[in-house]
């Protein structure tokens, strides 16, 4: 599956392009994933059956090794976020966390709807 990208828009209209992570990129965070599952493989498979504390527990462990939102964010947006629509480039630094919090779903490949193949616009 190629990696993809997509236009987001921001607060002020202007629309940037962000790209998904490779699986490169997302291999420390998903190793951490990984260990946090082994470490909580008691609670059982099937995270939905979890009670709330032990899903509280799994992302406490997800969160002590430094696997945790803010850590993807800071791992993730700086190696992502491309240029503006018109071509210009965006300053990730100066972007809301209301504009991120949409976008790292698309950046993990939680989703690939409404993208297309990197190199393609």
């Amino acid at each position: 599956m190629p990696i993809s990208k997509r236009l987001f828009d921001l607060e002020d209209g202007t629309k940037v392009w962000v790209r998904q992570a490779s699986g490169l990129e997302k291999l420390k965070i998903e190793g951490i994933h990984a260990t946090a599952m082994r470490k909580c493989r008691h609670f059982g498979p099937d995270m939905s059956q979890w009670t709330d504390e032990q899903s509280e527990e799994f992302w406490n462990v997800i969160e002590d090794l430094g696997g945790g939102l803010t850590a993807q964010i800071a791992h993730l947006i700086p190696l992502c976020v491309m240029d503006f629509e018109d071509g210009g480039k965006c300053d990730y630094n100066l972007l809301k966390s209301e504009e991120i919090i949409p976008m790292l779903p698309f950046i993990r490949g939680d989703n690939t709807e409404d993208s297309v193949p990197l190199g393609k616009r």
